[in-house]
C-alpha cells in the first residue's frame, strides 16, 4: 500500500461535499463542508476548500477523482447537464485541475458509486475491506429522489462512446407508462415507478380520489405525501400503501432482469435512499426478476443491497482517480487558463 500514489475522492451533492483520502475500499481524514449552491464559483470555491483542509492533513495527492451528480463527457470533464447544482456547460477537470494544481478527472456520482461497490468483499458493512478480488462486472441502481446507477465491465466503468451513457433510471419498463418526473423525455422509465418522486406521486392522486384513505389523512401542507410516509404506512400494513410497494417492486423487477439480461453482471446492488425501505420491496422484486431474467444468467448473479456507505462516492472517486493514474492518463490540461464557463 505504501508505494501506491495518494489520491483523493471528491463526492459533491446537493447538500454536502466530501472529501477524502483513499486506498482501496477505505477513505480517511474526511471532511465535509455544506454545498453553496448560490453560484458556481461560491460551490468550486467549497470543493477547493475542502480538498486543501484533506492535503493539510494526508499530504499532497497525484491525482484527484471528482464525482458530481451530472451527466459528464468524461474525456474533456465537461458537464453537459446539471441538475441540483450550478455546474452545466462548466469544463470541471480543467477548471479543478488548475485551482488544485494535480490532474482531476470527474464522473458522474453514481458510477463512483459503483466503482466503489465493486471494491468491497461480499459481506462487508459500511466501510467495509477491499476484497481480494474485486468484482469485474457489476450493476448498481441507486434509488433516490430519482434513479440512477452505474455499470462496471472489466473492472472499469462503463460510459458509451462519450461518457454519458449507463442511465439506468431512464430504461424504459413499460413504454405506455407515465412520464418520468425527472429531466427526461421517457414514459414509464424506472425513474417513473421506483423513485422517491414516483412514490410521492401515487401516494398524491390515491390521496386526492379516495378521501377515506390514511394517504389522504398524510397529505401535506403542499398538498403532497411525502414518501416517507408511504413507508410507514406501509410498514403499519395499510392496503394502499402495500399496493403502491407492489407495483413499484414488479417495476424494479422487471428492471434488474433486463440488466442482468444485458450486461450479465456477477453482482447487482442496489442502494441509495430508498434502499433502507427494501424489505418492503426487494424480495418481490427478486421474484419478478426470476421469472424474467434467462436462467442461466440468473443462476450466476448475486442480488444485494449496496455496501459501501456514506463514503462511497468519494471512494469511487479516488479509485477512479487512481485508475486513471495507472493507466498513465497524466495529461496537462489542467495547466491552462480557466475558461469563461468556470468563471
Amino acid at each position: 500500500m505504501g508505494t501506491e500514489p495518494l489520491v483523493l475522492g471528491v463526492d459533491v451533492g446537493g447538500t454536502k461535499v466530501a472529501v477524502g483520502a483513499v486506498a482501496g475500499a477505505r477513505a480517511r481524514e474526511v471532511v465535509q463542508h455544506r454545498t453553496d449552491v448560490s453560484s458556481t464559483g461560491a460551490l468550486l470555491d467549497g470543493v477547493e476548500a475542502a480538498v486543501n483542509e484533506v492535503v493539510r492533513r494526508a499530504g499532497e495527492p497525484a491525482a484527484v477523482g471528482v464525482g458530481v451528480p451530472s451527466q459528464i463527457e468524461f474525456a474533456t470533464g465537461t458537464v453537459e447537464t446539471s441538475v441540483n447544482i450550478p455546474l452545466a456547460g462548466v469544463p470541471l477537470r480543467q477548471e479543478l485541475g488548475r485551482r488544485l494544481g494535480v490532474p482531476v478527472f470527474v464522473d458522474n456520482d453514481a458510477n463512483c458509486a459503483a466503482l466503489a461497490e465493486a471494491q468491497l468483499a461480499p459481506g462487508d458493512g459500511a466501510g467495509g475491506h477491499a476484497a481480494a478480488a474485486p468484482c469485474g462486472e457489476l450493476v448498481m441502481l441507486t434509488l433516490g429522489t430519482g434513479v440512477g446507477g452505474g455499470v462496471v465491465i472489466g473492472g472499469m466503468i462503463f460510459r458509451g462512446a462519450s461518457g454519458l451513457g449507463a442511465e439506468l433510471g431512464h430504461f424504459s419498463v413499460n413504454p405506455d407508462g407515465p412520464p418520468c418526473p425527472g429531466n427526461c423525455p421517457n414514459y414509464g422509465c424506472l425513474e417513473a415507478y421506483c423513485s422517491g418522486q414516483a412514490l410521492e406521486r401515487d401516494a398524491t392522486e390515491l390521496a386526492q380520489d379516495r378521501p377515506d384513505s390514511r394517504m389522504h389523512g398524510a397529505l401535506g401542507d403542499d398538498g403532497r405525501v411525502a414518501g416517507r410516509e408511504v413507508v410507514v404506512a406501509a410498514e403499519e400494513g395499510d392496503p394502499d400503501a402495500v399496493r403502491i410497494f407492489d407495483r413499484f417492486a414488479r417495476m424494479l423487477g422487471i428492471g434488474i432482469a433486463g440488466f442482468v439480461n444485458v450486461f450479465e453482471p456477477e453482482l447487482l446492488v442496489v442502494g441509495g435512499g430508498l434502499s433502507r425501505a427494501s424489505h418492503l420491496f426487494m424480495e418481490q422484486a427478486e421474484r419478478e426478476a426470476s421469472a424474467r431474467a434467462l436462467p442461466a444468467l440468473w443462476r450466476r448473479v448475486d442480488i444485494g443491497l449496496a455496501r459501501g456507505g456514506a463514503d462511497a462516492g468519494l471512494i469511487g472517486a479516488g479509485v477512479l482517480a487512481a485508475q486513471e493514474l495507472s493507466l498513465g492518463n497524466r495529461d496537462t490540461e489542467w495547466r491552462m487558463a480557466p475558461t469563461e464557463g468556470a468563471r
